[in-house]
């Protein structure tokens, strides 16, 4: 009889490990389904003792241990990357089980009985990339210049007979760079994500496994648990992206673990991007990162670039509201049309108004589920306008009043892709319009059909909202920025650096001109993008990150309280008296109500090198779950 210790695959179990029996033999390693609060779960082999040399933990256990089930397959996980996944549970407060979920898709788990375990592959010649070991690296360039230095060590990888996993955040990302990185070596180029089937990432994973030469894998984040013994370098592009923080628990982010990882393997490590955080860029002045490559900080462009104040443009009193399209647009359309080109228009929000504030007493027109802003939209289906929470998702007619004074005179201000779109095709009849957001084009095979079908259509328009980006696969004739303002609003310390990085991605993409209309043209951010200026960029970042007390100059724990409102000032107390000793502050959220839940957010600040705290992180375990903690959170809102 054996004691087999594991670590659970099931989410919402907040135990570490967990203990079972069973008289079969089970390895270290393997995958098992085991028995918890009436349901089967898998779970991880971490250990397994003689339960006769376990007697006295066996009387002293408060609950009687089961036994276990099922067993899947033999040795399935490389122990390094359950390593890494223990030392990032530590580092985001989570469980090991959790970390391990979040890089080993569903589909693998449930299959694993189907799927080829660790498969050593030993290829070294003496020359290998572990003279590297360990080592750190950043790479910033344009995309197509990041590509070929890619691309060149991939091959050299090939040469010294090692294995390249390449990491990007998206699907869409993927179908950009894979076919330009596979020239060549397609037969040992494998693509994994969540579009595939579960018939096609069993197939797939087993190739991975077995093939003998060494091999290219581009992949989401969730498939770094692939137990292929012979990868040397981890390439992690788009390291600028939001999609590598994880926006449900556990709350990780992939480049942490990344880093973990390639130090618990001994590989190499690449952080690439067009424009690297400014974080990163710190790091490597300080000495945690080499230049891959000299670091790229002048961003240039083929295309003509125009700013546009849209101060000049007054309100059109006949309507009572503002334009959104400057003659410059529209004569961009024009040109765009005649040439038989194509143009892009990236708006800032969804719908018709982001904002509805009261002409008389100036209150903003809030959801009445979640009291965030409402934004106006079109009734596609009755006609007619009605309201749209992008928080909760209720709706609510727009024939309503101030909640304040009753003033009937509310005004829709701000620009959303439904006016951006009206008004196009109000100036151009024959223009054929398309559009690309979460309200028309909810899956990723609609987006793409969208997308395909502007690209073969001459003088086509292509609208759409930030998600749009992700699916121009190709470079653009035009492109045009409206409604950009509305994002300076949000009280976000990344908020630039945001903004830069979706303002520099369209103008790479954009061969010819490009134009963007704001209320803010003297703004630096507009003079460093049309210049290229990726240093003083960078520079302005730093400093007021340095000014303010933001990463990399403080490290940031939030604890977000969710509840009835009633119990927040006492809950938030308690927390404060746990917390006692450490620098907190405790404020409303930015959006105070979600799902009929009240929401309060207490920020701690350390400094960079105190974290992990063994007793803060006690502390943070033994929160209920009502208590949501992000540790280096993208935002403080």
């Amino acid at each position: 009889m054996n004691l087999v210790h594991v670590i659970p695959l099931s989410r919402g179990i907040f135990k570490e490990e967990l203990t079972y029996f069973t008289s079969h033999p089970v390895t270290v390693g393997s995958i098992v389904t085991v028995p918890v609060r009436g349901k089967k779960i898998s779970a991880l082999v971490v250990s397994s003792v003689d339960a006769a040399s376990a007697k006295a933990s066996l009387k002293a256990s408060p609950y009687a241990i089961k036994k276990i089930d099922d067993f899947k397959s033999k040795e399935f996980f490389l122990p390094q990357f359950v390593d890494a996944a223990r030392k990032t549970a530590e580092y985001f407060v989570a469980t090991t089980g959790d970390v391990i979920q979040t890089f080993t898709p569903k589909t693998v788990l449930g299959s694993s009985e189907k799927l080829k375990g660790i498969v050593i592959q030993d290829h070294s010649r003496g020359e290998s990339s572990a003279l590297l070991r360990q080592e750190k690296f950043v790479l910033q360039l344009p995309d197509e210049e990041r590509m070929s230095v890619y691309k060149s060590l991939i091959r050299e990888e090939f040469a010294r007979q090692a294995s390249v996993f390449f990491c990007l955040p998206t699907i869409q990302d993927i179908e950009t760079v894979v076919g330009s990185l596979e020239r060549g070596i397609n037969q040992y180029t494998f693509a994994l994500h969540s579009g595939l089937s579960a018939k096609e990432t069993v197939a797939v994973w087993n190739k991975i496994a077995t093939v003998e030469h060494p091999v290219l894998i581009v992949a989401t984040p969730t498939f770094f648990s692939v137990p292929r013994s012979d990868i040397k370098t981890i390439i992690l592009d788009r390291e600028n992206s939001r999609t590598y923080k994880t926006f449900s628990r556990p709350f990780i982010d992939v480049r942490t673990f990344a880093e973990f990882f390639a130090e618990v393997t001994g590989t190499r490590l690449i952080f690439g991007d067009i424009l690297l955080r400014p974080e990163t860029l710190w790091r490597k002045d300080e000495g945690e990162f080499q230049e891959f490559a000299p670091l790229k900080f002048r961003s240039t462009s083929t295309a003509e670039q125009q700013i546009v104040d849209m101060r000049e443009y007054k309100k059109d009193t006949l309507h009572g509201s503002w334009n959104s399209t400057s003659d410059e647009l529209k004569e961009l359309v024009t040109k765009t049309i005649s040439e038989h080109s194509n143009l892009f228009i990236l708006v800032g929000r969804r719908g018709l108004s982001p904002i509805t504030v009261c002409s008389d007493c100036g209150t903003i027109h809030m959801c009445a589920q979640c009291n965030s802003p409402a934004v106006l939209h079109k009734n596609r289906e009755r006609g007619g306008n009605h309201y749209l929470c992008h928080k909760c998702g209720s709706i609510s007619s727009a024939d309503v009043r101030c909640k304040k004074c009753s003033s009937w005179r509310l005004a829709p201000l701000g620009t959303g892709i439904e006016k951006v779109e009206g008004e196009i095709a109000a100036h151009f009849p024959k223009a054929k319009i398309f559009r690309i957001d979460s309200d028309t084009t909810k899956t990723q095979k609609k987006a793409r059909q969208v997308r395909d079908e502007w690209n073969a259509t001459p003088g086509g328009i292509l609208i759409g909202t930030g998600m749009a980006l992700s699916y121009l696969t190709h470079t653009i004739n035009n492109s045009a920025v409206v409604g950009i303002d509305a994002l300076f609003t949000v009280p976000d310390f990344r908020i630039n650096e945001k903004i830069m990085t979706l303002l520099l991605g369209l103008r790479e993409k954009t061969r010819k001109r490009f134009l963007i209309q704001t209320r803010n043209a003297n703004a630096k951010i507009f003079e460093h993008l049309t210049r290229g200026n990726l240093l003083d960029f960078y520079r302005d970042e730093i400093e007021d990150r340095k000014t303010f007390g933001y990463p990399p100059f403080q490290h940031l724990i939030k604890i977000t309280w969710s509840g009835k409102k009633v119990f927040a000032e006492e809950e938030t107390k308690k927390l404060s008296v746990l917390l006692d000793g450490y620098e907190k502050i405790t404020f409303p959220a930015f959006i105070q109500e979600m799902k009929g839940l009240y929401r309060m957010n207490t920020l701690i600040k350390m400094e960079p090198n105190a974290w992990v705290d063994k007793k803060l992180s006690q502390i943070l375990k033994s929160l209920p779950p009502n208590f949501a903690v992000r540790v280096d959170p993208e935002d403080i809102l």
